[in-house]
């Protein structure tokens, strides 16, 4: 005799709920709560790259604010995008449920047989509405009284898309503004490192010493100065290529479970529905 299965839990899983915020079905995730992360986390890597100020990645990240700046802005995007991941990962649990509707081939979905399918998807998890595809499902069964045709359920179901598509896009607004700000600290930080060095280099030029040692220690300012400006360039730039690889990936992921539950919609409610035309 098999077990019975667990009822599904949109907090298990969701590392958001571990931290004491509630969990729903939105894909967006929590922005202060990663903030308050990547601030720890970009404060102990400062704090360890200080000790450690020999190595030669504390030597560049020293260089220039910026650095840190960029390390933050990505941190805080990437956590903020590795949330969203875990919560894609929650939803796709509620696609594999296949007990909803009887087995029966000969089960016709309609007014009369949707509140059975209604009492399982209560029975099949804790909060139904909190799952993408079964507040789907239960957007188009609960009024199925009310509707007079199938058409006016595939409408249902595709204005319900259409809400969660519309937050999936604005749950990526915060991250394309830090993906976005990354390279900006990291031009900031080259025009630091070249104002600098021009300044250093003009101390340089404007100095009576013709001495060949005097010369070499008054450019090492000017190799400094260059030395931030690429850098900061470099450290940016390298920040800023992995978070939109990463924004791609976790992106194509949620589209992913978006098409899943709309063919899951189809091939469970249209597929099977019954309606009678009004008269």
């Amino acid at each position: 005799m098999s077990s019975p299965l667990l009822p599904l839990d949109a907090s298990r899983g969701d590392p958001e709920c571990l931290l004491g915020l509630s969990s729903n079905r939105s894909l967006s995730s929590h922005g202060p709560l990663w903030l308050g992360v990547s601030l720890v986390v970009t404060g102990a890597s400062a704090a360890a790259f200080n000790i450690f100020a020999d190595w030669p990645l504390s030597v560049m990240m020293n260089r220039c604010w910026t650095n840190y700046a960029c390390v933050l802005a990505a941190l805080w995007a990437i956590l903020m995008l590795t949330a969203k991941l875990f919560k894609v990962r929650v939803q796709c649990r509620a696609l594999d449920a296949t007990d909803l509707l009887p087995r029966r081939t000969d089960f016709i979905l309609s007014p009369a047989t949707a509140p059975e399918v209604l009492a399982r998807i209560n029975g099949r998890a804790v909060r139904p509405r909190e799952f993408l595809v079964f507040n789907r499902l239960w957007s188009a069964l609960s009024n199925l009284g009310n509707i007079g045709e199938v058409r006016d359920v595939g409408a249902v179901l595709e204005s319900q898309a259409d809400s969660d598509a519309s937050a999936l896009e604005s749950s990526y607004t915060a991250i394309r503004a830090l993906i976005w700000t990354v390279p900006v600290f990291g031009f900031i930080g080259t025009v630091i490192g070249l104002g600098d060095a021009i300044g250093n280099f003009q101390a340089v030029l404007t100095q009576d010493s013709g001495d060949a040692s005097s010369i070499r220690d008054s450019l090492s300012p000017v190799i400094a100065g260059l030395a931030t400006a690429f850098e900061t360039t470099l450290v940016a730039l390298v920040l800023a290529v992995i978070v939109q690889l990463y924004s791609t990936f976790v992106y194509k992921q949620e589209l992913g479970l978006l098409d899943r539950v709309e063919t899951y919609c189809h091939d469970h409610v249209i597929t099977r529905l019954r309606l009678m035309d009004p008269r």
